[in-house]
């Protein structure tokens, strides 16, 4: 699933296992994302910021050809970050609950990835059973919210394009 490799709360390491890719999306008109905000806009009354999210998510992405350890930091962040804008203001009903999914599936795979010593590379982890047997991992190809919310966090960012 290339979303979940460019988004990694999905973030399973499996996720950037190419044999175990899932396409994109094709939004239906009830989870068409919403008009991206600017990048200066706050996302909830918490007052999280769309931008600290988005480049979470590039470096937790980036994290994905590293060590376990720098994969663990970066999806702390970007776990922190998703948090900060929870829960998603303005956005169909459907991104919000995906915002939701992505955060349970960054809770569990950095518990996964935790089993695993931190030098490990994430390439060679991804492919444990642990991975591909997860909530996060089936969430991801499967959870039309999850998906969604991908798609909204891709037009969101501007990653890919």
């Amino acid at each position: 699933m290339i979303a979940a490799a460019i988004l990694t709360g999905c973030s399973s390491p499996a996720a950037s296992d190419p044999s175990a890719a899932t396409p994109a999306p094709t939004p239906s008109p009830s989870s068409t994302p919403s008009p991206a905000p600017s990048s200066t806009s706050t996302g909830s009354s918490a007052g999280g910021d769309y931008e600290a999210f988005c480049d979470a998510n590039r470096a937790a992405a980036a994290a994905k050809v590293g060590t376990v350890g720098e994969d663990i930091v970066a999806g702390n962040a970007q776990l922190e970050a998703i948090r900060a804008i929870l829960p998603l203001q303005g956005v169909s009903a459907e991104i919000a609950a995906g915002a939701q999914v992505f955060e349970a599936s960054a809770v569990e795979t950095l518990g996964i990835l935790a089993q695993f010593p931190s030098d490990s590379l994430v390439s060679d982890v991804g492919l444990d059973p642990r991975f591909l047997e997860s909530d996060a991992l089936r969430n991801a190809a499967s959870d039309p919210n999850y998906q969604a919310f991908i798609g909204w966090t891709i037009q969101t960012c501007g990653i890919g394009g």
